[in-house]
């Protein structure tokens, strides 16, 4: 009992228990310290010795990602950026390592063909990771952003290879399907999903029903891919809608990938066990759409290799189906699937932003219509003499000067990506204006800003202006070609869009044909469109009325 008393008395003595916890609050407190401490002396680092402090941008910039991480969040980046360059000039700090820029010189430098600029630091250490089963020695990248474009379990894109060699084996092995000689070959299937489209807006067009432009562009232009890569069109113009939400969760898809690649440890949150039990557990209904979508495509792939190796339909499923795997082997599944997810998330939204483009700024410029019908409709008269043809083709679409102008211009103000493009200048750094950047800096450039910038496209940069890209002498020419040179709507270099060839065939096909049946006006003459940037520049509530001109 004496010792259970000593006990029981101790256990009141100050200081038994509250030793333990005094020493956990008190190196809990200098962690903290410690950790602000740190924080603190990594913010005085980038406000004044980090190489790019001179370089002028947002006080948050300079020393956090939060100013560019909370814009990109809110989808804004396609004003954000204008008016960033419009504040602090051509070359502006947009987090304590990324700088954004517009200047000629150091776009060739930068994204030109040959450049020594890379998605990789040249600074990387060697690792090796399994590749579709291959062991390929690889090298780490630096640049995290690209990191996050995956589809769980499947390889990844072209467009997300960091490594030199790696991206150009992945792209050549597709580059006859994109070619120009290709998609011409597969424009049949093109016209049919248009004259469904032309089908159902005559339907609105007698009835007066107002529809939204910014829907049934992408209906059409996800059409079109699925015939040229899935085999069959997947439905969206004949149901009039999103079929199975599959156009909505790629949006989504590309939202959380391109945002969440300047996200600190972004890779932990989005490919571990608990987050795809919570995404497969409580997920949103179009991310388990897409995964479902993702089924239906492999079936797709798997019909194709098991009945029609050999078929008469030359599409770019077949292609995908007939091209060489990494080091020559044949060809699998998920080597189809992934370059038919590719151009169904890429080519269709790519295609779709163009074309609305232009349709946009023909009602914000109702001046060019006339020209432009004229034009195309005497295009049309010419088609009389040749059999069997009543659709103007894009052979003979591309060859009319005006809409040609037309829509390069429109794609000049607005093309599809706004985000920056990141890259790591070569060993030894780059001077971009009057600023010196290390290698171990991100730099990249907004297509948005740098298709207007003033230095290349003239004091009225900022303006639809269709006659920039005609001339009527030498000089004049060379001024376009030089413009043209420039021009990032489709990125430059070895990185440029390997879509644009069916992107341009798609535009100047439906344009054309569109303005030669139909003419348009505002739903609410107050509003046009509003935009959302998430990766793409999106275009949505453009609602119209139709009359048909035929």
């Amino acid at each position: 009992m004496a010792i259970l008393g000593t006990f029981l008395i101790d256990l009141d003595r100050p200081g038994l228990f509250t030793a333990p916890i005094l020493f956990v609050k008190s190196n809990i407190h200098v962690l903290f310290t410690g950790l602000a401490l740190l924080y603190l002396a990594q913010i005085i680092y980038y406000l004044s010795l980090h190489p790019p402090h001179k370089i002028p941008g947002p006080f948050l910039a300079r020393f956090s990602g939060i100013w560019k991480n909370v814009r990109y969040f809110r989808s804004t980046w396609h004003n954000d950026v204008l008016e960033l360059h419009e504040e602090y000039g051509p070359v502006v700090r947009i987090a304590p390592n990324e700088v954004s820029f517009v200047d000629a010189k150091a776009l060739g430098a930068i994204y030109g063909h040959g450049t020594t600029a890379k998605k990789v630091r040249e600074t990387f250490h060697s690792s090796f990771v399994l590749y579709r089963q291959r062991m390929l020695t690889l090298r780490h990248p630096q640049s995290k952003w690209y990191r996050t474009w995956f589809i769980p379990d499947m390889q990844r894109s072209f467009f997300a290879s960091q490594d030199v060699m790696i991206h150009r084996a992945l792209r050549s092995r597709v580059s006859a399907a994109y070619s120009m000689t290709s998609i011409l070959a597969m424009e049949p299937y093109i016209q049919e999903v248009a004259d469904k489209t032309w089908a159902k807006f005559r339907g609105f067009a007698d009835s007066g029903q107002a529809i939204d432009f910014g829907e049934w562009i992408p209906y059409f232009t996800f059409d079109v891919v699925g015939q040229l890569s899935l085999g069959g069109e997947i439905g969206f113009v004949e149901q009039e809608e999103d079929v199975d939400d599959i156009i909505s969760s790629i949006h989504i898809g590309f939202y959380m990938m391109a945002n969440m690649g300047n996200v600190p440890l972004q890779m932990f949150w989005l490919n571990n066990s608990v987050t795809k039990f919570l995404v497969e557990r409580f997920g949103n209904a179009k991310l388990n759409a897409f995964q479902g979508f993702l089924k239906w495509l492999e079936q797709r792939v798997r019909d194709r290799m098991k009945y029609g190796l050999g078929t008469r339909r030359r599409d770019m499923l077949q292609h995908f189906i007939e091209m060489k795997g990494i080091q020559g082997r044949p060809t699998e599944v998920g080597d189809a699937m992934i370059e038919g997810v590719n151009i169904l998330g890429a080519g269709a939204d790519t295609t779709s932003i163009g074309i609305l483009a232009v349709l946009g700024d023909l009602i914000l410029h109702p001046e060019i219509m006339p020209r432009l019908q004229a034009e195309v409709d005497q295009a049309y008269k010419d088609l009389g003499h040749k059999e069997k043809q009543t659709e103007i083709s894009f052979k003979e679409a591309s060859a009319l000067p005006y809409l040609a102008a037309v829509i390069k211009e429109s794609m000049r103000l607005h093309p599809s990506i706004q985000y920056q493009l990141p890259r790591h200048p070569a060993e030894g750094g780059v001077v971009i204006g009057p600023y010196q950047i290390p290698s171990s800096a991100e730099v990249g450039i907004s297509p948005r800003s740098m298709n207007r910038c003033k230095e290349i496209f003239g004091p009225d940069a900022n303006e639809f202006r269709p006659s920039r890209w005609q001339f009527s002498n030498e000089k004049e020419e060379e001024a376009v070609k030089e413009m043209s040179r420039l021009l990032t709507t489709f990125g430059m270099g070895s990185r440029v869009c390997v879509g644009q060839n069916l992107a341009l065939v798609e535009v100047h096909k439906f344009i054309a044909q569109f303005i030669h049946k139909f003419d348009m006006k505002l739903a609410d003459p107050q509003k046009l469109w509003t935009t959302r940037t998430q990766w793409f520049s999106m275009q949505y509530d453009f609602n119209v009325r139709l009359e048909a001109r035929q």
